[in-house]
């Protein structure tokens, strides 16, 4: 018999504050960034084909976590459930989560087409890992969450990174610079990140629409002075997009890094990071965020521009 009960998430302004500090509190690494608007705007994407459900999860009439089913939005699998089920790292709290992760499963069982769980921990401590891997789940991805303080980064240290990429004939522009002379920026930006995305280790197959894409990153919040992209001539070659939230703060988040393969081993990525965290310290920001996943050679060329890790999210799968 349950000892706790689930209470619908109604869309209320209410559940989305709700919801806001629940993930702040249980899953969030990083402080000071994000705001319940936000929620509400990417919430707002998700489409009914997705088949979302978010549960409050409540125990001695006070609410201690949140469940979450869907299928993904960028990546639609018909046979792929994603989930996550966010609570205290207590053991307490351990038979609540044991009975909601059972009826997840059930209920993700009696769907004809889904033929594998995905369960996403996005406080990946081995209290969670535990927790998951004692049900038969196996872990399918890791990231690593890092930040880097800017006051501490200093663009001189990296010189020979920096003159390896400009021995090139390579410039560097901001999307906000590029609007003004290339029409067609938005499909440049769009075709450049989508083929940039594809070295990005996943463990699903990106299948992201234009329109998706679009709602997704040129948010209501979205500064084109913060998208940066090196050019071979004319060709868009590689970018990197920062996200500085809907309201005025001091730190950022890393969007997409990355370079078409052709362009590879030029020293182009990192050059193009100097130059982005250098120009986002100047323009008054103290620190900057980003996630990769662990074998990502994206992440050891974060460590070596002072990045430094503060928490790792777990995908991991049962097959049903």
């Amino acid at each position: 018999m349950k000892d706790f009960k689930t209470i619908p998430f109604d869309r209320s302004d209410r559940d989305f504050q709700l919801l806001y500090d629940l993930e702040k509190s249980l899953d969030y690494h990083v402080d000071n960034f994000g705001s319940v608007e936000m929620v509400k705007y990417y919430e707002s994407l998700v489409p009914k084909k997705c088949n979302p459900k978010i549960e409050f999860l409540e125990k001695d009439n006070k609410i201690f976590g949140y469940g979450y089913t869907g299928h993904q939005t960028g990546a639609f699998d018909r046979s792929l459930l994603d989930s996550n089920i966010s609570f205290p790292c207590e053991e307490r709290y351990l038979g609540c989560a044991q009975e909601y992760l059972d009826c997840q499963i059930s209920d993700a069982r009696k769907i004809g087409h889904v033929k594998t769980f995905r369960a996403w921990l996005y406080n990946g401590n081995k209290f969670m890992k535990d927790f998951y891997k004692k049900n038969g789940f196996e872990i399918s991805l890791m990231e690593y969450l890092s930040i880097i303080s800017l006051n501490e980064f200093e663009k001189e240290e990296f010189g020979d990174s920096l003159d390896r990429f400009k021995k090139n004939s390579f410039t560097i522009k901001t999307i906000k610079e590029l609007q003004e002379y290339v029409p067609d920026w938005e499909t440049k930006f769009f075709c450049l990140s989508q083929k940039v995305e594809l070295d990005v280790p996943t463990d699903t197959e990106l299948n992201e629409d234009k329109d998706h894409w679009r709602a997704d990153n040129l948010t209501p919040w979205f500064k084109p002075e913060d998208v940066y992209v090196v050019l071979d001539g004319e060709k868009w070659v590689a970018l990197s997009s920062y996200d500085r939230g809907d309201r005025k703060t001091n730190i950022v988040s890393t969007e997409l890094t990355g370079v078409l393969p052709e362009y590879r081993r030029k020293s182009i990525c990192t050059a193009l990071k100097i130059h982005a965290l250098s120009d986002l310290k100047n323009k008054g920001f103290e620190k900057v965020f980003t996630s990769n996943e662990a074998n990502n050679p994206m992440y050891e060329i974060n460590l070596k521009l002072g990045f430094k890790r503060i928490g790792t999210e777990v995908g991991c799968k049962l097959v049903l």
